[in-house]
């Protein structure tokens, strides 16, 4: 049977020899059951070896065949009784066990009545291929900034770490490099940081630099070098980009199981910034990508359905469901704190609406704002507490009755969570809702889009799910909680009930399994040889299995984007610049346009139907309107523009290659049905 050349990477795979079952569901359980189950056999080796010198004239077959047994070369030839049974399942975490009966059946009975037949040892067939933890190499965009995608992957990070095992993550210098050690040093850490990256301008966030992102396009040199020290024996991928496919193609030059998580609806957000044009072409992309995972794991039966139907993602790749976790102790409602109420000026009797999150167009900080200054204007006694960042910061801070705290995290995090009292939270764009879970499990009352985060709310028990952008029944459901105390009472228990099912580390542990499951299948299943993989999920309707990763169109495209990017981004500090130097004869708006400071802003909204800034507004225009815009910003319409042309090139040249492969497949095959038949015509005649 082939293997990986990484399979003995720094001795830390064990391959026993013929398996022919299902793995362990957790490789470190099997690892100290492995060691738990070989030291009894010295001492019950011992005990049998003084009984057997005091019987050998008695019975002198007793002590041929405990010998047989005992030896450690025939430990796994042996005749097996009462072997134990060890299962692993794909979809449900379940733990490893050995029978009990095997060490106290060595050290309880008295040597003289001791028989062999007594001893538990598992089968060949029931031990798993790797026993050793993994060396996994992860590729995340943006490591260092701190959004639900990073948080996902510092859990599973941590849980690797903690099993012993080692953990390789690639990603880009984005954000702030203090970020990169959140959770301390670690001798089995690794961070590689790629050196083909640069900014994505329109996602600059000047607030908080800490939150801008950058593109990475492909792996240098010195990069694969680092990787190849580390000697990965799985590769995980949790974006489909340029880099995603580097890595894709890396683990089939060196022979690796490959797996991915779905973490984020890119295809989607094109809706939200005006580029619904490129959804279909995003969606062949991540397609593209997608086809040469062994798995794909989304986190809800929800998102599933919706890869399923919309992009037939079930024809490409294995998708299965893994979902997300909570610290059930860290976010707890035991940590309600009135200090910090009252630090925060908060009075005892008031109700205190959270908002946590990126202050970004998708996540629609324009309902918020709405239902809180409604909920203002009509007098209600109640405080808005906004945790987080983005470009919409300054317009969430001139908010009524608002206390902005920026990004928290850790102990304030879950302080923040605890000593509120409803959780509104209107994101039209989620593919799991970390943010939902952890309130949830804070035992805050909900209230989500049901599209997004419905799947943590029973809706009418533990909180309320209201319709994609209905601002009308955000506010309602909010006003209903926020004027029945008993009623906010009764939802925070179902809430914090609810959310005891998402327990962190059980997720996690999860996780490791499924790292053990895809290796095991990689080099059983597959004989470690991707193209056998390949030819299981041949599918003439999307993007052709076994079709290079990285096409030579396409790195012909990248090199002219690495090259352009620069010069766009000179264009953007230009732009931004010259906007700085008019701020004193504009007045901006969150809208497609800017306002002529002689205009007035009633005439504007009759002329252009476009709304101003929270700070720029009357009380009369407040009653007026509720609403606030969040369209795109003018000053990233050029930058915009032009990525969108070099996006677009680059798209197009992966459908064309695709395209012109799946034709040359299609003659390749007729050639040889053609030829087939002919000698099939042959020998019969």
């Amino acid at each position: 049977m082939s293997s990986s050349p990484h399979a003995d990477a720094g001795n830390q795979s064990f391959i026993f020899p013929s398996p022919t079952s299902s793995p362990l569901s957790n490789p470190i359980a099997c690892k100290n059951q492995v060691s738990d189950l070989l030291s009894p056999l010295h001492t019950c080796n011992s005990r049998i070896e003084k009984a057997t010198t005091s019987t050998m004239s008695a019975d002198n077959s007793f002590h041929g065949s405990c010998h047989s047994i005992l030896h450690p070369l025939n430990i796994f030839n042996s005749k097996i009784e009462n072997g134990t049974t060890i299962t692993m399942s794909a979809d449900t975490t379940t733990e490893t066990s050995v029978d009990s009966s095997f060490e106290s059946s060595c050290h309880s009975q008295d040597s003289d009545d001791l028989e062999c037949s007594m001893i538990s040892i598992p089968s060949v067939s029931s031990l798993p291929r790797y026993c050793c933890p993994h060396r996994v190499l992860i590729y995340t965009t943006c490591y260092n900034v701190i959004d639900g995608v990073t948080l996902t992957v510092r859990k599973i990070e941590a849980e690797i770490l903690d099993g012993g095992g080692h953990v390789c993550i690639l990603t880009t210098r984005s954000g702030s490099d203090h970020n990169t050690n959140l959770v301390g040093t670690h001798p089995n850490r690794t961070v590689v940081f790629l050196d083909k990256a640069v900014p994505i301008p329109f996602l600059k966030d000047e607030n908080n630099p800490e939150c801008s992102y950058y593109l990475g396009f492909s792996m240098s040199n010195r990069d694969r070098e680092k990787l190849d020290n580390f000697k990965p024996t799985i590769c995980h991928v949790t974006v489909p980009d340029c880099v995603g496919l580097d890595v894709i193609q890396y683990a089939r030059q060196n022979s690796l199981p490959l797996m991915g998580t779905y973490h984020s609806n890119i295809v989607d957000y094109m809706d939200h910034y005006g580029l619904f044009w490129l959804k279909p072409i995003l969606a062949a992309l991540f397609a593209h990508a997608y086809n040469f995972l062994q798995a794909l794991y989304v986190p809800t039966p929800y998102i599933k359905r919706k890869l399923i139907q919309c992009e037939k993602l079930d024809r490409i790749t294995n998708l299965q469901i893994w979902g997300r976790g909570v610290d059930l102790e860290t976010f707890s409602p035991l940590n309600r704190s009135n200090e910090f109420r009252k630090k925060l000026g908060i009075l005892p009797d008031e109700v205190v609406i959270l908002f946590v999150g990126r202050l970004v167009v998708e996540k629609r900080p324009d309902i918020f704002a709405n239902v809180i200054r409604r909920l203002h204007q009509e007098g209600h006694h109640f405080k808005a507490l906004i945790v987080g960042a983005g470009p919409y910061e300054n317009e969430m801070k001139n908010l009524p009755n608002t206390i902005y705290m920026g990004w928290q995290s850790g102990e304030n995090l879950s302080i923040a969570y605890a000593s509120s009292d409803i959780f509104l939270f209107p994101s039209a764009l989620e593919t799991f809702g970390n943010v939902t879970l952890e309130a949830a499990a804070s035992g805050l009352p909900l209230v989500v889009e049901e599209d997004c985060s419905g799947h943590l709310v029973l809706d009418g028990v533990s909180g309320f799910t209201c319709e994609k952008g209905d601002e009308s029944s955000f506010y309602e459901k909010t006003l209903e909680l926020l004027t029945n105390e008993r009623l906010r009472k009764s939802f925070s228990i179902q809430s914090r009930r609810h959310s005891l099912k998402y327990e962190m580390q059980t997720l996690m542990r999860q996780m490791t399994d499924n790292y053990t499951a895809v290796t095991d299948e990689f080099h059983n299943t597959y004989q470690a040889n991707h193209i056998m993989r390949d030819l299981e999920y041949k599918n003439p309707d999307s993007f052709r299995a076994g079709m290079s990763p990285r096409p030579a169109l396409l790195r012909l495209v990248e090199i002219l984007v690495v090259w352009s990017i620069p010069a766009i981004w000179f264009l953007y500090l230009s732009y931004h610049n010259l906007r700085k130097k008019c701020s004193s004869a504009w007045k901006w708006t969150t809208s497609v346009s800017f306002i002529p400071a002689d205009k007035s802003v009633s005439s504007l909204e009759k002329e252009w139907m476009v709304e101003p800034y929270a700070a720029d507004r009357t009380s009369a225009d407040l009653a007026a309107t509720r609403t606030l815009s969040v369209e795109p910003k003018e000053e990233n319409k050029c930058v915009r523009n032009l990525m969108e042309l070099i996006i677009s090139i680059l798209l197009y040249s992966i459908k064309i290659q695709s395209i012109f492969m799946v034709k040359v497949r299609g003659c390749a095959d007729c050639i040889t049905n053609c030829t087939r038949q002919h000698k099939d015509s042959r020998y019969i005649k």
